[in-house]
């Protein structure tokens, strides 16, 4: 048993995450359409991004560095303090300790860091040159946190903006072209992207050497864009960023061009791509409403993204194989629910005196896809091989 949580920690983490998701829905549930409870702005953020996307982050690089790296997998040790991480986390959450909670969240993110390190430096092949955005990831994770933990004291709440925008916005999209670099076009179906990737960074050369410039480039630009949005320069921010994702998506996910694949997986990964490209533009001209519009990456990309990473994560390593993703079900409900979850909530901020019930109505939605979900895949998780 330990050793099987050892070698796939996704294991312990994927169904905190999805609890998660669940709880943070179900406050915009209760509020929005039944009247109950106090304004949960914070409370759905905190739960959403430190709770959700973290869990879900932390189980995904530790099951995939060893395996990227051909090192060791989690030792006992390292499940025990990560265990604690995630007791601790959630417990700080609901006795509303926002100090230890985010102090809790930045002890994850350096153990995470520790953990890649020892993998990388003992590695025997290279991991994806796209990895540097991963790299970049937990940098904005754990200053993120950190600047959120500071941000408490009123001598530091100065670091509260560069705390949610590191965190809430950064964070997931430096991860999401880390990782889908060359997961997605592998999951769409564009084998030649990858195998044209793993010409260049499984050579026996140095990691940082195998890097192509169009990389450094694009790192450099997304780097930019958080100090122009940073410094209120939110146009710009939100015009760099959006070039970076577009050249992603045409570069390497091949975003222009129909998936190669009959799976519903994969097109409704498709899908989840298009969100955050569509939303990165919009953002360029709704800079007034542009909390509402983020929302079309929270919900439609960073939501789905996950439910979709999380089920091939699951399937590949579960007893039946990759089979289910050629059928609707569970995809296609899972992607509609997402997709009208994600317009109910960028439409709320038009609907007047509705705005509230709007946000639960949202809620509601989503409530119901990570219910979906669930159904299909939380059993899986603890079908051991």
């Amino acid at each position: 048993m330990i050793s099987t949580l050892c070698k796939d920690p996704f294991r312990v983490f994927f169904p905190v995450s999805i609890f998660c998701l669940v709880y943070a829905s179900s406050l915009w549930v209760l509020y929005g359409v039944f009247e109950c409870g106090e304004f949960p702005l914070q409370e759905h953020a905190n739960l959403f991004f430190g709770g959700f996307l973290f869990f879900a982050i932390q189980g995904f690089l530790l099951t995939a560095i060893p395996r990227f790296t051909s090192t060791d997998f989690m030792s006992p040790k390292e499940l025990f303090f990560y265990i604690n991480i995630i007791v601790s986390t959630l417990l700080f959450y609901f006795v509303g300790n926002q100090t230890f909670f985010w102090f809790s969240i930045f002890t994850g993110w350096i153990l995470l860091i520790l953990f890649g390190m020892r993998r990388f430096l003992k590695r025997k092949q290279n991991p994806p040159f796209t990895f540097i955005f991963v790299a970049n990831g937990l940098v904005l994770g754990l200053f993120g946190s950190l600047f959120n933990f500071l941000s408490i004291n009123e001598t530091f709440s100065y670091l509260e903006r560069w705390g949610k925008l590191f965190f809430y916005d950064a964070m997931v999209t430096s991860f999401i072209l880390g990782v889908g670099g060359s997961l997605i076009p592998g999951i769409l179906g564009f084998s030649e992207i990858v195998k044209g990737q793993r010409e260049v960074y499984e050579s026996p050369k140095p990691f940082l050497s195998v890097i192509p410039k169009d990389i450094w480039i694009s790192l450099f630009i997304f780097i930019l864009s958080l100090l122009f949005e940073g410094k209120g320069l939110e146009r710009i921010a939100f015009i760099c960023r959006a070039i970076v994702i577009s050249y992603f998506s045409i570069r390497y996910w091949q975003i222009h061009k129909s998936v190669k694949t009959d799976k519903w997986h994969g097109k409704m990964l498709k899908l989840s791509c298009l969100f955050l490209i569509v939303a990165s533009w919009f953002l360029c001209f709704f800079i007034d409403e542009s909390i509402h519009y983020k929302h079309l990456i929270y919900i439609g990309s960073y939501v789905l993204m996950t439910l979709l990473v999380a089920s091939r994560v699951i399937l590949a390593h579960g007893n039946e194989g990759l089979d289910i993703e050629h059928k609707k079900m569970p995809y296609l409900i899972v992607g509609l629910l997402t997709t009208v979850a994600a317009l109910t909530r960028v439409s709320a901020y038009l609907m007047g005196d509705g705005y509230i019930h709007h946000l639960g109505y949202a809620g509601s939605l989503l409530l119901f896809s990570t219910f979906v979900w669930a159904l299909y895949f939380i059993k899986k998780i603890f079908s051991f091989r």
